[in-house]
């Protein structure tokens, strides 16, 4: 179930049955019914929830995220078996309530961790039948259709300027701050490219007018990108993740993917993927020790091989990953019916 139709859902197999909540339907029929149900006093979620129930019979729910924990209740009074897969870390819990997270791990009969990292802290929070599932991504939609050289000089960077690439928005837990004691340390011909959207913040703010009135021409801003995301990934020399938390970014396996070397602050996950042949990890706030960490991938590349990077992003893809998936969750539900 959808809160809304998006691109998600026209990326479907047509075989795969979806439905969207009632309150996000445009035809006039549904919005009737829904203010009918509403007039008699019963919760149209809830209505709708229970109806799709009692067509499936479903064995669980599943839930992709802990960022809508109103169906966590409604599943509970219905008496469906739950299955939470996190993909956050304690800095992620404050996007929810106390008594949010509490029904979460109440309620849940099962979770699944995108980390080993993940999975403790779930654990810690007395989670019971946590299963390690890493985080993916389909290699087959990684590609690009302009060279590193022609993406370069397209946003003026020079042919001897060694280029870092980050993926993510501008936001504080992405480490977009970070960027003002870091650039103090790198020599002028190291730039850095940050793909990915604005979050229009007073910390972006600071940020970007610093760079522009401190370093210029050192950081370059893309805003959200579609079709070139890709394009621009690639123009990077090597990856650079600046995350005050992260519990296995995608966007790293996706640098990886197209033989990056990896840099970053141990911020979760990622020292969970980052091996000595394909990167560094160095403790965070150190910056010292993050712009040495940069110094040896752009003055020693020999030490990172692209063939073996691009070996160790493999073990991610779709592919290898989904059977694990389909092996955890009939295991779930053979021990749920065992019950």
């Amino acid at each position: 179930m959808y809160n809304e139709k998006g691109a998600l859902i026209d990326s479907l197999p047509s075989h795969v049955k979806h439905t969207t909540i009632y309150k996000k339907r445009k035809d006039k029929k549904t919005k009737i019914f829904r203010a009918m149900l509403k007039i008699a006093n019963i919760n149209p979620l809830e209505y709708q929830l229970q109806r799709l129930q009692q067509k499936t019979n479903a064995d669980f729910w599943y839930f992709n995220t802990i960022v809508n924990p109103i169906y966590f209740k409604m599943a509970a009074k219905l008496g469906v078996k739950i299955v939470t897969h996190f993909h956050e870390l304690p800095m992620a819990y404050n996007l929810i309530t106390y008594d949010n997270l509490e029904q979460i791990m109440l309620h849940s009969d099962s979770f699944i961790g995108c980390s080993e990292i993940v999975c403790q802290k779930i654990k810690d929070m007395g989670g019971a039948n946590v299963k390690l599932l890493y985080g993916f991504v389909d290699g087959e939609k990684i590609f690009f259709t302009k060279t590193a050289e022609e993406v370069k000089a397209g946003l003026g960077f020079k042919k001897s300027d060694f280029v870092w690439a980050i993926s993510g928005s501008t936001t504080l837990i992405k480490g977009i701050d970070f960027l003002i004691p870091l650039l103090e340390l790198l020599d002028d011909d190291v730039k850095i490219l940050w793909v990915g959207g604005a979050e229009e913040r007073g910390t972006y703010y600071y940020v970007k007018k610093t760079v522009e009135t401190q370093f210029p021409g050192r950081v370059i801003f893309t805003g959200a990108l579609e079709t070139e995301y890709y394009n621009y990934l690639n123009s990077g020399d090597a990856f650079l993740s600046l995350s005050r938390e992260d519990s296995f970014p995608l966007v790293m396996l996706e640098a990886a993917s197209l033989g990056k070397p990896i840099v970053g602050f141990n911020s979760g996950g990622i020292k969970e993927f980052v091996k000595n042949d394909t990167g560094i990890i160095v403790e965070p706030g150190n910056f010292n020790g993050l712009a040495s960490a940069m110094n040896v991938v752009k003055n020693q590349p020999e030490k990172f091989n692209v063939a073996r990077i691009k070996e160790e992003a493999a073990k991610y893809q779709v592919e290898r990953q989904i059977p694990v998936l389909e092996s955890i969750l009939e295991e779930i539900k053979i021990n749920t019916k065992a019950e």
